[in-house]
């Protein structure tokens, strides 16, 4: 079962959950679980379109999706989707 990783800036959604596992085959189908299992959560990763907001991105392992098939890329039963929001400051 795929799991997602869920960034500390959204973990007030989960109710600090760090890892949610998923049934699904594709990244789409995976958030749309995780909205389900915890309402909101979509919003503040995808936008009005339904696709990624600029300035988060989303790993299978190692791999930006937006390298691959976006959020149409398939999932596998051992693969760890991570949620990176981008990250500023500084001067």
């Amino acid at each position: 079962m795929p799991k997602i990783r869920i960034p500390s800036a959204l973990q007030n959604l989960t109710s600090g959950a760090m890892e949610i596992d998923v049934s699904a085959a594709t990244v789409r189908d995976a958030l749309a679980e995780l909205d389900r299992k915890y309402p909101g959560i979509a919003a503040r990763v995808l936008d009005t379109a339904g696709q990624v907001k600029p300035f988060i991105r989303i790993y299978i392992g190692i791999e930006d999706i937006g390298a691959l098939s976006g959020l149409d890329t398939q999932v596998a039963a051992h693969d760890e989707i991570a949620i990176i929001p981008a990250i500023a400051g500084g001067r």
